[in-house]
């Protein structure tokens, strides 16, 4: 059984975003990602930039190409989907980037880099409503989720949505206050999952020095580890749901523990969430 580091959020994939531009770079991050202590890979491009139906044969490309490289790092298929880009999607094209087990399928769905929060809540309500969990892509760099005490920040996790804090941040290559928000969710008990968002050397991927990063901030080495492998491997094996409503204690922050059974609160598997979220403003 693999016992790695899992990254969920690496553009990976050559020649389709600002990732890798040849598969010579695309076999360059993956040798570092081996490095930084990575067995499993998600390749995660924008997915405005890549036909989506092309995504599994570009996969299986990179995957003939590291085994011919040797390198030992296994790579799944996904992408990040941004706020906006939700509607334009088919149901078959959601599927093509989720994760998980049928009931407990998740997308990968980036917090928009310009604070459009309200934008965000309604592309996530959409996906949940569709039947998907959430990973929300690096929220430490979308400002406005933590004003009012991370007031749009916390109303996604009560919403069953995990928070993915990208290692870059906490390195400080996206600014002061995104590393600042890393590590206010790190303390907090936010933070879901630490992924790369890796693109390359001048982006790499940083996996063990966020992991140090987050004891350093007071977690435990068992919970920090948890982050970077634990978590992220059981999303890929067991998958997330979206709650059903908000309730008690849902201002509060929650740990991923088990896919499918994560919370109690579970609805079925595309049941509408938009009745229970709490209204926008």
């Amino acid at each position: 059984m693999p016992t790695g580091f899992v990254d969920l959020h690496v553009h990976l994939l050559p020649g389709v975003d600002d990732g890798p531009p040849d598969l010579e770079a695309t076999l360059e991050l993956a040798g570092m990602e081996v490095a930084d202590g990575v067995d499993t890979a998600t390749a995660t491009p924008h997915v405005a930039s890549v036909d989506v139906a092309e995504i599994p044969a570009r996969v299986a490309q990179v995957n003939r190409a590291l085994r011919s490289a040797g390198i030992p790092l296994s790579v799944e298929g996904g992408g990040e989907l941004s706020a906006r880009g939700v509607g334009r999607l088919t149901p078959s094209e959601l599927e093509g980037i989720a994760h998980g087990p049928a009931g407990a399928r998740w997308i990968l769905l980036e917090a928009p880099l310009d604070g459009a929060v309200a934008t965000l809540h309604r592309a996530a309500d959409q996906l949940r409503d569709a039947g998907y969990g959430i990973v929300l892509a690096h929220p430490e760099r979308c400002h406005p989720l933590f004003d009012h005490e991370m007031g749009g920040l916390r109303r996604e996790l009560a919403l069953g949505s995990l928070a993915q804090v990208s290692s870059s941040s906490l390195a400080g290559l996206h600014g002061i206050r995104a590393r600042r928000n890393a590590v206010r969710m790190l303390r907090s008990g936010c933070a879901g999952l630490i992924s790369s968002d890796a693109h390359g050397p001048r982006r790499p991927p940083s996996l063990t020095a966020a992991m140090e990063a987050a004891c350093e901030l007071g977690l435990t080495r068992e919970h920090a580890r948890a982050l970077v492998a634990d978590t992220p491997r059981g999303l890929l094996e067991r998958g997330l749901r979206p709650v059903t409503h908000i309730g008690e204690g849902a201002a509060g922050c929650g740990r991923y523990v088990a896919g499918s059974d994560r919370s109690e609160g579970r609805r079925p598997f595309g049941a509408s969430a938009s009745a229970a979220a709490p209204s926008r403003t």
